[in-house]
Protein backbone atom coordinates (compact mmCIF):
# COMPACT_ATOMS: atom_id res chain seq x y z
CA UNK A 1 0.00 0.00 0.00
CA UNK A 2 2.77 2.48 0.93
CA UNK A 3 4.61 1.66 -2.29
CA UNK A 4 1.49 2.43 -4.36
CA UNK A 5 0.98 5.75 -2.57
CA UNK A 6 4.61 6.66 -3.16
CA UNK A 7 4.31 5.85 -6.85
CA UNK A 8 1.14 7.91 -7.17
CA UNK A 9 2.71 10.96 -5.51
CA UNK A 10 5.90 10.52 -7.54
CA UNK A 11 3.88 10.47 -10.74
CA UNK A 12 1.90 13.53 -9.61
CA UNK A 13 5.11 15.36 -8.75
CA UNK A 14 6.57 14.54 -12.16
CA UNK A 15 3.43 15.83 -13.91
CA UNK A 16 3.43 19.00 -11.79
CA UNK A 17 7.10 19.63 -12.56
CA UNK A 18 6.48 19.07 -16.26
CA UNK A 19 3.51 21.45 -16.17
CA UNK A 20 5.58 24.17 -14.46
CA UNK A 21 8.39 23.72 -16.97
CA UNK A 22 5.95 23.99 -19.87
CA UNK A 23 4.45 27.19 -18.45
CA UNK A 24 7.93 28.63 -17.96
CA UNK A 25 8.89 27.71 -21.52
CA UNK A 26 5.94 29.77 -22.71
CA UNK A 27 7.37 32.79 -20.87
CA UNK A 28 11.08 32.24 -21.52
CA UNK A 29 12.54 30.30 -24.42
CA UNK A 30 16.25 30.09 -25.05
CA UNK A 31 16.97 31.04 -28.67
CA UNK A 32 18.44 28.04 -30.44
CA UNK A 33 21.70 29.82 -31.31
CA UNK A 34 22.19 31.30 -27.80
CA UNK A 35 24.29 29.70 -25.03
CA UNK A 36 22.64 28.37 -21.91
CA UNK A 37 21.46 31.14 -19.57
CA UNK A 38 23.28 31.61 -16.27
CA UNK A 39 20.27 32.72 -14.24
CA UNK A 40 19.08 29.95 -11.89
CA UNK A 41 15.44 29.63 -12.89
CA UNK A 42 14.89 26.83 -10.39
CA UNK A 43 15.26 29.40 -7.61
CA UNK A 44 12.64 31.70 -9.13
CA UNK A 45 10.41 29.78 -11.57
CA UNK A 46 8.57 32.03 -13.98
CA UNK A 47 4.77 31.99 -13.83
CA UNK A 48 2.24 34.08 -15.77
CA UNK A 49 1.06 35.72 -12.53
CA UNK A 50 4.64 36.40 -11.39
CA UNK A 51 5.60 37.98 -14.71
CA UNK A 52 2.40 40.06 -14.75
CA UNK A 53 3.12 41.29 -11.21
CA UNK A 54 6.70 42.16 -12.17
CA UNK A 55 5.51 44.12 -15.19
CA UNK A 56 3.02 46.06 -13.07
CA UNK A 57 5.75 46.92 -10.57
CA UNK A 58 8.22 47.84 -13.33
CA UNK A 59 5.88 50.53 -14.65
CA UNK A 60 4.55 51.79 -11.31
CA UNK A 61 5.83 55.20 -10.17
CA UNK A 62 4.72 54.27 -6.65
CA UNK A 63 8.22 52.78 -6.28
CA UNK A 64 9.73 56.28 -6.13
CA UNK A 65 9.68 58.67 -3.19
CA UNK A 66 7.20 61.14 -4.70
CA UNK A 67 5.37 58.62 -6.91
CA UNK A 68 6.61 60.19 -10.18
CA UNK A 69 9.37 57.86 -11.43
CA UNK A 70 9.08 54.21 -12.38
CA UNK A 71 11.66 51.69 -13.62
CA UNK A 72 10.13 52.28 -17.04
CA UNK A 73 10.94 56.00 -16.83
CA UNK A 74 14.65 55.31 -17.36
CA UNK A 75 14.16 52.07 -19.28
CA UNK A 76 11.80 52.79 -22.17
CA UNK A 77 10.92 49.99 -24.56
CA UNK A 78 11.11 52.08 -27.73
CA UNK A 79 14.67 53.04 -26.75
CA UNK A 80 15.81 49.45 -26.13
CA UNK A 81 14.91 49.97 -22.47
CA UNK A 82 17.26 52.92 -22.10
CA UNK A 83 16.11 56.53 -21.58
CA UNK A 84 15.30 58.29 -24.83
CA UNK A 85 17.47 61.23 -25.83
CA UNK A 86 19.51 61.74 -22.65
CA UNK A 87 23.31 61.44 -22.26
CA UNK A 88 22.80 61.09 -18.51
CA UNK A 89 19.52 59.65 -17.29
CA UNK A 90 17.02 61.84 -15.48
CA UNK A 91 15.58 60.66 -12.17
CA UNK A 92 13.36 62.07 -9.45
CA UNK A 93 12.81 65.86 -9.54
CA UNK A 94 14.52 65.72 -12.94
CA UNK A 95 17.89 65.20 -11.25
CA UNK A 96 20.72 64.01 -13.47
CA UNK A 97 22.01 60.58 -12.60
CA UNK A 98 25.65 59.59 -12.78
CA UNK A 99 25.42 57.57 -15.99
CA UNK A 100 23.46 56.73 -19.10
CA UNK A 101 20.93 54.00 -18.34
CA UNK A 102 22.05 50.60 -19.64
CA UNK A 103 19.70 48.70 -21.94
CA UNK A 104 17.65 45.86 -20.48
CA UNK A 105 17.53 42.72 -22.59
CA UNK A 106 18.99 39.20 -22.49
CA UNK A 107 19.55 39.58 -18.74
CA UNK A 108 19.40 35.83 -18.14
CA UNK A 109 22.91 35.59 -19.60
CA UNK A 110 24.56 38.06 -17.22
CA UNK A 111 25.85 37.58 -13.69
CA UNK A 112 26.70 41.22 -12.88
CA UNK A 113 24.64 44.33 -13.54
CA UNK A 114 25.23 48.02 -14.04
CA UNK A 115 28.07 49.80 -15.78
CA UNK A 116 30.33 49.09 -12.79
CA UNK A 117 29.01 45.59 -12.02
CA UNK A 118 28.08 46.62 -8.50
CA UNK A 119 25.09 44.25 -8.41
CA UNK A 120 25.88 40.53 -8.51
CA UNK A 121 22.40 39.03 -8.97
CA UNK A 122 19.43 40.04 -11.08
CA UNK A 123 17.15 39.61 -8.06
CA UNK A 124 19.02 42.45 -6.35
CA UNK A 125 19.21 44.72 -9.39
CA UNK A 126 16.26 46.96 -8.47
CA UNK A 127 17.62 47.95 -5.07
CA UNK A 128 20.30 50.29 -6.44
CA UNK A 129 18.09 52.62 -8.54
CA UNK A 130 15.29 52.45 -5.98
CA UNK A 131 17.53 53.82 -3.21
CA UNK A 132 19.69 56.16 -5.32
CA UNK A 133 18.92 59.81 -4.33
CA UNK A 134 19.09 60.94 -7.96
CA UNK A 135 17.00 58.07 -9.35
CA UNK A 136 13.99 56.99 -7.24
CA UNK A 137 15.17 58.17 -3.80
CA UNK A 138 13.08 55.64 -1.89
CA UNK A 139 13.73 52.83 0.60
CA UNK A 140 12.67 49.21 0.43
CA UNK A 141 10.66 49.36 3.69
CA UNK A 142 8.70 52.36 2.40
CA UNK A 143 8.00 50.70 -0.93
CA UNK A 144 6.78 47.52 0.73
CA UNK A 145 4.49 49.50 3.01
CA UNK A 146 3.00 51.36 0.05
CA UNK A 147 2.38 48.06 -1.71
CA UNK A 148 0.78 46.50 1.36
CA UNK A 149 -1.64 49.39 1.76
CA UNK A 150 -2.56 49.55 -1.91
CA UNK A 151 -5.92 48.22 -3.10
CA UNK A 152 -4.49 46.00 -5.82
CA UNK A 153 -1.11 44.60 -4.84
CA UNK A 154 -2.02 42.14 -2.05
CA UNK A 155 -4.25 40.24 -4.48
CA UNK A 156 -1.56 40.32 -7.18
CA UNK A 157 1.06 38.94 -4.78
CA UNK A 158 -1.35 36.21 -3.67
CA UNK A 159 -1.97 35.22 -7.26
CA UNK A 160 1.76 35.12 -7.97
CA UNK A 161 3.06 33.51 -4.76
CA UNK A 162 0.11 31.77 -3.08
CA UNK A 163 -0.44 34.22 -0.20
CA UNK A 164 -0.85 37.99 -0.01
CA UNK A 165 2.38 38.46 1.98
CA UNK A 166 4.46 41.25 0.48
CA UNK A 167 8.13 41.05 1.38
CA UNK A 168 11.49 41.98 -0.11
CA UNK A 169 12.19 38.60 -1.68
CA UNK A 170 8.86 38.39 -3.47
CA UNK A 171 9.03 42.01 -4.60
CA UNK A 172 12.47 41.57 -6.16
CA UNK A 173 11.78 38.15 -7.65
CA UNK A 174 8.64 39.41 -9.36
CA UNK A 175 10.64 42.21 -11.02
CA UNK A 176 13.23 39.63 -12.12
CA UNK A 177 10.54 37.41 -13.61
CA UNK A 178 9.36 40.21 -15.88
CA UNK A 179 12.87 41.34 -16.85
CA UNK A 180 13.90 37.76 -17.68
CA UNK A 181 11.24 37.61 -20.37
CA UNK A 182 12.95 40.51 -22.20
CA UNK A 183 14.76 38.33 -24.72
CA UNK A 184 15.96 40.09 -27.86
CA UNK A 185 16.93 37.56 -30.51
CA UNK A 186 14.85 38.30 -33.58
CA UNK A 187 17.02 40.68 -35.59
CA UNK A 188 17.91 40.07 -39.25
CA UNK A 189 21.22 38.69 -38.05
CA UNK A 190 19.45 36.22 -35.76
CA UNK A 191 17.13 35.03 -38.52
CA UNK A 192 20.12 34.60 -40.79
CA UNK A 193 21.94 32.64 -38.10
CA UNK A 194 18.91 30.36 -37.62
CA UNK A 195 18.39 29.90 -41.38
CA UNK A 196 14.93 31.36 -41.12
CA UNK A 197 15.04 33.12 -44.45
CA UNK A 198 16.59 36.38 -45.53
CA UNK A 199 20.26 37.02 -46.05
CA UNK A 200 22.94 39.50 -45.17
CA UNK A 201 24.20 41.58 -48.05
CA UNK A 202 27.80 41.30 -49.17
CA UNK A 203 28.58 44.59 -47.42
CA UNK A 204 26.93 43.41 -44.19
CA UNK A 205 28.84 40.12 -44.27
CA UNK A 206 32.07 42.02 -44.80
CA UNK A 207 31.09 44.18 -41.82
CA UNK A 208 30.54 41.04 -39.75
CA UNK A 209 34.00 39.77 -40.72
CA UNK A 210 35.49 43.10 -39.61
CA UNK A 211 33.63 42.96 -36.28
CA UNK A 212 34.91 39.43 -35.72
CA UNK A 213 38.43 40.53 -36.59
CA UNK A 214 38.66 43.90 -34.83
CA UNK A 215 35.87 44.04 -32.23
CA UNK A 216 35.19 40.44 -31.14
CA UNK A 217 37.82 40.27 -28.37
CA UNK A 218 35.40 42.44 -26.36
CA UNK A 219 32.10 42.11 -28.23
CA UNK A 220 32.16 38.34 -28.57
CA UNK A 221 29.64 35.63 -29.35
CA UNK A 222 25.98 36.00 -30.33
CA UNK A 223 25.43 38.20 -27.27
CA UNK A 224 28.18 40.53 -28.57
CA UNK A 225 29.77 41.08 -25.16
CA UNK A 226 32.35 39.26 -23.07
CA UNK A 227 30.70 40.82 -19.96
CA UNK A 228 34.08 42.00 -18.70
CA UNK A 229 35.10 45.45 -17.46
CA UNK A 230 37.47 47.43 -19.64
CA UNK A 231 38.88 50.93 -19.97
CA UNK A 232 38.15 51.79 -23.60
CA UNK A 233 40.27 54.94 -23.63
CA UNK A 234 37.61 57.62 -23.24
CA UNK A 235 39.21 60.98 -22.33
CA UNK A 236 38.83 61.37 -18.57
CA UNK A 237 38.82 65.17 -18.68
CA UNK A 238 35.23 64.97 -19.96
CA UNK A 239 34.02 62.75 -17.11
CA UNK A 240 36.01 61.66 -14.05
CA UNK A 241 33.69 58.71 -13.24
CA UNK A 242 36.07 55.88 -12.27
CA UNK A 243 33.60 53.08 -12.94
CA UNK A 244 34.55 49.64 -11.65
CA UNK A 245 37.04 51.18 -9.19
CA UNK A 246 34.12 52.56 -7.15
CA UNK A 247 33.12 48.95 -6.44
CA UNK A 248 36.45 47.15 -5.99
CA UNK A 249 38.76 50.02 -4.88
CA UNK A 250 41.49 48.30 -6.91
CA UNK A 251 43.68 50.76 -8.78
CA UNK A 252 43.76 48.46 -11.81
CA UNK A 253 39.97 48.93 -12.17
CA UNK A 254 40.02 52.72 -12.56
CA UNK A 255 37.88 53.93 -15.50
CA UNK A 256 36.77 50.42 -16.40
CA UNK A 257 33.14 49.82 -17.40
CA UNK A 258 31.14 46.81 -18.45
CA UNK A 259 31.34 45.92 -22.15
CA UNK A 260 27.81 46.49 -23.51
CA UNK A 261 26.16 44.40 -26.20
CA UNK A 262 26.18 45.62 -29.80
CA UNK A 263 22.55 44.65 -30.19
CA UNK A 264 19.79 47.24 -30.74
CA UNK A 265 22.19 50.15 -31.22
CA UNK A 266 19.65 51.92 -33.43
CA UNK A 267 17.42 52.35 -30.37
CA UNK A 268 19.93 52.93 -27.56
CA UNK A 269 21.84 56.07 -28.57
CA UNK A 270 23.66 57.96 -27.16
CA UNK A 271 26.55 55.63 -26.44
CA UNK A 272 29.13 54.99 -23.70
CA UNK A 273 28.52 55.01 -19.93
CA UNK A 274 27.99 58.78 -19.97
CA UNK A 275 26.27 59.06 -23.34
CA UNK A 276 29.01 61.31 -24.70
CA UNK A 277 28.90 59.88 -28.24
CA UNK A 278 25.71 60.40 -30.21
CA UNK A 279 26.31 58.34 -33.36
CA UNK A 280 27.96 55.10 -34.39
CA UNK A 281 30.25 57.13 -36.65
CA UNK A 282 31.51 58.96 -33.55
CA UNK A 283 31.99 55.66 -31.73
CA UNK A 284 34.15 54.21 -34.50
CA UNK A 285 36.06 57.47 -34.81
CA UNK A 286 36.86 57.23 -31.10
CA UNK A 287 38.22 53.71 -31.47
CA UNK A 288 40.31 54.59 -34.51
CA UNK A 289 41.76 57.93 -33.42
CA UNK A 290 40.41 59.06 -30.03
CA UNK A 291 41.94 56.61 -27.57
CA UNK A 292 43.48 58.24 -24.48
CA UNK A 293 46.39 56.25 -23.14
CA UNK A 294 46.41 55.67 -19.37
CA UNK A 295 47.62 53.17 -16.78
CA UNK A 296 44.46 51.07 -17.11
CA UNK A 297 43.54 51.48 -20.79
CA UNK A 298 42.81 48.08 -22.31
CA UNK A 299 45.93 46.49 -23.89
CA UNK A 300 43.83 45.60 -26.94
CA UNK A 301 43.65 49.32 -27.71
CA UNK A 302 47.37 50.00 -27.39
CA UNK A 303 49.48 47.60 -29.42
CA UNK A 304 53.11 48.07 -30.39
CA UNK A 305 52.96 51.63 -29.19
CA UNK A 306 50.04 52.42 -31.49
CA UNK A 307 46.78 53.66 -30.00
CA UNK A 308 43.41 52.59 -31.29
CA UNK A 309 42.04 50.19 -33.90
CA UNK A 310 43.11 50.74 -37.50
CA UNK A 311 39.94 51.36 -39.53
CA UNK A 312 39.54 52.90 -42.96
CA UNK A 313 36.49 55.00 -43.84
CA UNK A 314 35.18 52.11 -45.97
CA UNK A 315 35.66 49.61 -43.15
CA UNK A 316 33.75 51.84 -40.75
CA UNK A 317 30.78 51.98 -43.11
CA UNK A 318 30.81 48.21 -43.52
CA UNK A 319 30.86 47.72 -39.75
CA UNK A 320 27.93 50.11 -39.32
CA UNK A 321 26.05 48.28 -42.07
CA UNK A 322 26.45 45.03 -40.14
CA UNK A 323 25.54 46.61 -36.81
CA UNK A 324 22.21 47.64 -38.31
CA UNK A 325 21.38 43.94 -38.80
CA UNK A 326 21.48 43.51 -35.00
CA UNK A 327 18.47 45.76 -34.42
CA UNK A 328 15.46 43.79 -33.21
CA UNK A 329 12.42 45.79 -34.33
CA UNK A 330 9.97 43.24 -32.93
CA UNK A 331 11.54 43.50 -29.47
CA UNK A 332 11.13 47.29 -29.42
CA UNK A 333 7.43 46.91 -30.21
CA UNK A 334 6.53 43.66 -28.45
CA UNK A 335 3.29 44.28 -26.46
CA UNK A 336 4.42 41.77 -23.82
CA UNK A 337 6.94 44.35 -22.64
CA UNK A 338 4.98 47.54 -23.24
CA UNK A 339 3.57 49.73 -20.50
CA UNK A 340 0.05 49.41 -21.85
CA UNK A 341 -1.72 46.14 -21.19
CA UNK A 342 -4.06 46.72 -24.08
CA UNK A 343 -3.66 44.55 -27.14
CA UNK A 344 -2.47 46.37 -30.27
CA UNK A 345 -5.38 47.91 -32.15
CA UNK A 346 -6.39 45.64 -35.04
CA UNK A 347 -6.17 48.66 -37.36
CA UNK A 348 -2.43 48.85 -36.70
CA UNK A 349 -1.94 45.23 -37.68
CA UNK A 350 -4.10 45.61 -40.80
CA UNK A 351 -2.06 48.56 -42.09
CA UNK A 352 1.31 47.48 -40.70
CA UNK A 353 3.07 47.64 -44.07
CA UNK A 354 1.50 50.87 -45.30
CA UNK A 355 3.76 53.52 -46.81
CA UNK A 356 2.11 56.47 -45.09
CA UNK A 357 3.87 59.04 -47.27
CA UNK A 358 1.94 57.74 -50.27
CA UNK A 359 -1.51 57.67 -48.67
CA UNK A 360 -4.01 60.53 -48.97
CA UNK A 361 -5.42 60.93 -45.44
CA UNK A 362 -7.06 64.34 -45.79
CA UNK A 363 -10.38 64.50 -44.00
CA UNK A 364 -13.40 66.66 -43.37
CA UNK A 365 -14.38 64.52 -40.38
CA UNK A 366 -15.60 67.13 -37.85
CA UNK A 367 -14.34 65.13 -34.86
CA UNK A 368 -10.79 64.90 -36.16
CA UNK A 369 -10.77 68.53 -37.33
CA UNK A 370 -12.10 69.93 -34.03
CA UNK A 371 -9.84 67.69 -31.96
CA UNK A 372 -6.68 68.76 -33.76
CA UNK A 373 -7.74 72.42 -33.67
CA UNK A 374 -8.20 72.18 -29.90
CA UNK A 375 -4.91 70.24 -29.68
CA UNK A 376 -3.15 73.20 -31.26
CA UNK A 377 -4.64 75.56 -28.67
CA UNK A 378 -3.23 73.41 -25.87
CA UNK A 379 0.08 73.16 -27.75
CA UNK A 380 0.35 76.97 -27.78
CA UNK A 381 -0.07 76.86 -24.00
CA UNK A 382 2.84 74.43 -23.67
CA UNK A 383 4.98 76.56 -25.97
CA UNK A 384 4.17 79.77 -24.09
CA UNK A 385 5.13 78.08 -20.83
CA UNK A 386 8.52 77.17 -22.26
CA UNK A 387 9.06 80.66 -23.66
CA UNK A 388 8.45 82.15 -20.22
CA UNK A 389 10.15 79.37 -18.21
CA UNK A 390 6.75 78.56 -16.68
CA UNK A 391 6.85 74.79 -16.24
CA UNK A 392 3.56 74.81 -14.37
CA UNK A 393 1.74 76.29 -17.36
CA UNK A 394 3.39 73.85 -19.77
CA UNK A 395 2.45 70.93 -17.54
CA UNK A 396 -1.17 72.09 -17.22
CA UNK A 397 -1.57 72.51 -20.99
CA UNK A 398 0.11 69.16 -21.66
CA UNK A 399 -2.32 67.40 -19.32
CA UNK A 400 -5.24 68.92 -21.23
CA UNK A 401 -3.65 67.89 -24.53
CA UNK A 402 -3.02 64.35 -23.33
CA UNK A 403 -6.60 63.94 -22.12
CA UNK A 404 -7.88 65.23 -25.46
CA UNK A 405 -5.67 62.90 -27.51
CA UNK A 406 -6.48 59.88 -25.35
CA UNK A 407 -10.23 60.31 -25.59
CA UNK A 408 -10.76 61.21 -29.23
CA UNK A 409 -13.78 59.47 -30.77
CA UNK A 410 -12.57 57.77 -33.95
CA UNK A 411 -15.71 55.73 -34.53
CA UNK A 412 -16.63 57.82 -37.60
CA UNK A 413 -13.10 57.89 -39.04
CA UNK A 414 -12.06 55.68 -41.92
CA UNK A 415 -10.12 52.58 -40.79
CA UNK A 416 -6.89 53.78 -42.40
CA UNK A 417 -7.25 57.20 -40.75
CA UNK A 418 -7.81 55.57 -37.38
CA UNK A 419 -4.76 53.35 -37.89
CA UNK A 420 -2.58 56.34 -38.75
CA UNK A 421 -3.80 58.32 -35.74
CA UNK A 422 -3.08 55.41 -33.38
CA UNK A 423 0.36 54.88 -34.91
CA UNK A 424 1.41 58.52 -34.46
CA UNK A 425 -0.22 58.73 -31.02
CA UNK A 426 2.12 56.00 -29.72
CA UNK A 427 4.94 58.56 -29.89
CA UNK A 428 2.94 61.76 -29.47
CA UNK A 429 1.26 60.50 -26.29
CA UNK A 430 4.60 59.38 -24.85
CA UNK A 431 6.19 62.83 -25.14
CA UNK A 432 3.03 64.70 -24.12
CA UNK A 433 2.83 62.59 -20.98
CA UNK A 434 6.44 63.41 -20.12
CA UNK A 435 5.80 67.14 -20.48
CA UNK A 436 2.67 66.80 -18.34
CA UNK A 437 4.25 64.84 -15.50
CA UNK A 438 6.79 67.48 -14.45
CA UNK A 439 7.11 71.22 -13.99
CA UNK A 440 10.81 71.12 -14.85
CA UNK A 441 11.23 73.25 -17.98
CA UNK A 442 14.50 71.48 -18.83
CA UNK A 443 12.80 68.09 -18.86
CA UNK A 444 9.80 69.46 -20.77
CA UNK A 445 12.09 70.82 -23.47
CA UNK A 446 13.68 67.39 -23.80
CA UNK A 447 10.32 66.10 -25.05
CA UNK A 448 8.83 69.20 -26.68
CA UNK A 449 10.64 68.68 -29.99
CA UNK A 450 9.26 65.19 -30.62
CA UNK A 451 5.84 66.30 -29.37
CA UNK A 452 5.88 69.11 -31.97
CA UNK A 453 7.06 66.84 -34.74
CA UNK A 454 4.31 64.26 -34.24
CA UNK A 455 1.50 66.78 -33.74
CA UNK A 456 2.56 68.45 -37.00
CA UNK A 457 2.59 65.05 -38.68
CA UNK A 458 -1.07 64.51 -37.74
CA UNK A 459 -2.20 67.96 -38.87
CA UNK A 460 -0.19 67.78 -42.09
CA UNK A 461 -1.45 64.31 -43.02
CA UNK A 462 -5.10 64.99 -42.21
CA UNK A 463 -4.84 68.57 -43.60
CA UNK A 464 -7.05 69.94 -40.84
CA UNK A 465 -5.51 73.40 -40.45
CA UNK A 466 -7.80 76.28 -41.44
CA UNK A 467 -4.95 78.80 -41.62
CA UNK A 468 -1.23 78.55 -42.39
CA UNK A 469 0.94 76.63 -39.94
CA UNK A 470 4.72 76.79 -39.86
CA UNK A 471 7.04 73.99 -38.81
CA UNK A 472 10.50 75.05 -37.65
CA UNK A 473 13.49 72.71 -37.62
CA UNK A 474 16.56 73.49 -35.60
CA UNK A 475 19.21 71.05 -36.93
CA UNK A 476 21.59 69.39 -34.53
CA UNK A 477 25.02 70.96 -34.43
CA UNK A 478 28.23 69.45 -33.11
CA UNK A 479 27.13 70.17 -29.57
CA UNK A 480 24.07 67.95 -29.97
CA UNK A 481 21.49 70.75 -29.77
CA UNK A 482 18.46 70.43 -32.06
CA UNK A 483 14.68 70.45 -32.06
CA UNK A 484 11.33 71.20 -33.70
CA UNK A 485 8.42 73.51 -32.97
CA UNK A 486 5.27 74.95 -34.57
CA UNK A 487 4.16 78.52 -35.09
CA UNK A 488 1.48 80.62 -36.80
CA UNK A 489 4.17 83.16 -37.71
CA UNK A 490 6.24 82.69 -40.88
CA UNK A 491 9.23 84.68 -39.67
CA UNK A 492 9.65 83.56 -36.08
CA UNK A 493 12.96 84.50 -34.47
CA UNK A 494 12.56 82.87 -31.07
CA UNK A 495 13.22 79.24 -30.25
CA UNK A 496 11.01 77.89 -27.45
CA UNK A 497 12.70 74.52 -27.52
CA UNK A 498 15.86 76.03 -26.02
CA UNK A 499 14.59 79.26 -24.60
CA UNK A 500 17.32 81.89 -24.76
CA UNK A 501 19.89 79.46 -26.17
CA UNK A 502 18.49 79.35 -29.72
CA UNK A 503 21.80 80.46 -31.28
CA UNK A 504 23.36 77.13 -30.37
CA UNK A 505 21.36 75.03 -32.81
CA UNK A 506 22.52 76.28 -36.19
CA UNK A 507 20.48 77.67 -39.06
CA UNK A 508 16.73 77.38 -38.50
CA UNK A 509 14.68 75.92 -41.37
CA UNK A 510 10.96 76.64 -41.82
CA UNK A 511 8.34 74.55 -43.65
CA UNK A 512 4.95 76.09 -44.42
CA UNK A 513 1.67 74.18 -44.33
CA UNK A 514 -0.80 76.41 -46.20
Amino acid sequence: MNTRITLVFSAFGFLLLSFCRNRQDELFTKPSHFPEPVYKFQENPLTPAGVALGKTLFYDALLSKDNTVSCGSCHQQSAGFTQHGHPLSHGINDLLTKRNSMPLFNLAWSTDFGWDGGVHHLDLFAISPLQNPAEMDESLPNVLEKLRYSKTYPALFEKAFGTDEINTERFLKALSQFMLTMVSANSRYDKWMRNEGGALTETEQEGLALVEQKCAPCHSGVLFSDFKYRNNGLPTAVNTDEGRYDITLHDEDRFKFKVPSLRNLAFTAPYMHDGRLGTLEQVLEHYSSGIEKSATVDPLLVKNGQKGIALTAEEKQKIIAFLQTLNDESFAKDPRFSESDAAPAPELAEFANTDWEKVDLRTDNPVIKSTLAKALSYYWGIKQGLLTDNGKESSRSAKLLLNLLENIDLSTAAPIQKAFYLKVYQDLGFDTEHVAETESVAHQRDHFGDLSKNLFRLIKSFKTNDKPLYYYTCPKAANGIGGFWLSEINDEKGNPFFGKNDKKCGQIVMTALE
